[in-house]
């Protein structure tokens, strides 16, 4: 590739949010399918305990199935709090509700904005992941930055992709 990947991209609120859905989703597919197992369960054993023994007197099985209730409930809304803290984190940032224009060549990524110009080789990204809605690139395994998928043409996420696997 001999021309570099040009992309201008608002980081505010409407463009990142779900990407902590994303993020979640890739570094921990297997583990939300099984906890969200486990809280479907919870919720039906749940149910059923309490309509089998409710009203006869057993006051620990009407405690079980409340808490077998509480307990998946909770389970599901867990991941919605951490989407709620992380997009309050990014409404912190010193660039939020401004554009930043991305530059990808062979060597690196500019990303300039109003808050300041950043120049980041390749090397400090441990991964670049392209998703159905956007691009991933980590910093480590929890920072990433987002990049939604409106922003860039056909193909050039993929691309993007081919950059951080060519260093």
């Amino acid at each position: 590739m001999e021309q570099s990947i040009k992309v201008e991209s608002m980081f505010d609120g409407r463009s990142h949010h779900g990407s902590f859905r994303q993020h979640l989703w890739h570094r921990w597919k297997w583990w939300l399918v099984a906890r969200s197992f486990v809280c479907v369960a919870l919720v039906v054993i749940g149910a059923y305990m309490a309509i089998h023994y409710s009203g006869k007197g057993k006051k620990f099985a009407d405690f079980i199935s409340v808490a077998f209730i509480l307990m998946g409930s909770v389970g599901f809304i867990r991941p919605m709090i951490w989407q709620m803290w992380n997009e309050r984190k990014l409404r912190k940032h010193p660039a939020y509700g401004t554009k930043i224009c991305y530059t990808f060549d062979q060597e690196e990524i500019i990303m300039d904005g109003e808050s300041g110009k950043v120049v980041v080789p390749w090397c400090a990204l441990t991964e670049v992941v392209e998703t159905k809605t956007g691009l991933l690139l980590y910093q480590n395994t929890k920072d990433y930055l987002w990049i939604p998928g409106y922003d860039f043409e056909v193909g050039e996420m993929g691309e993007v992709v081919r950059l951080h696997r060519v260093d």
